[in-house]
């Protein structure tokens, strides 16, 4: 059995099909508007404002985004893809993304 299947929680964005980690359609599309709209200079509150007026359901399944959710979702490297996971993100977004968090950390 793929060690993947066997993690009780998988990353927003992914189902657990039979033994293998699949994409799910609306919530990847939600990751990568995540990620889109930070490298764009959108706040984590701006990205959470954006969610919840398209009603977009959060990781937990609620209304409300939490900034700390979105920005554990900016940070997960599974969205690059790998053996178990499917790409969501390219490499180069992803890095331009920790870059900007970097850099707004710093500050």
């Amino acid at each position: 059995m793929n060690p993947a299947s066997e993690q009780k929680r998988i990353a927003f964005g992914y189902n657990r099909k039979d033994d293998k980690i699949i994409l799910n359609e609306g919530q990847s599309g939600c990751v990568w508007l995540i990620f889109t709209y930070y490298d764009e200079g959108k706040s984590l509150a701006e990205i959470k404002d954006i969610l919840e007026g398209l009603n977009i359901p959060s990781p937990q399944n609620k209304k409300v985004w939490g900034k700390q959710t979105i920005s554990n979702i900016l940070s997960n490297p599974h969205y690059l893809g790998s053996e178990e996971y499917p790409k969501i993100i390219e490499q180069e977004l992803f890095d331009r993304v920790q870059a900007r968090k970097a850099c707004n950390t710093s500050k």
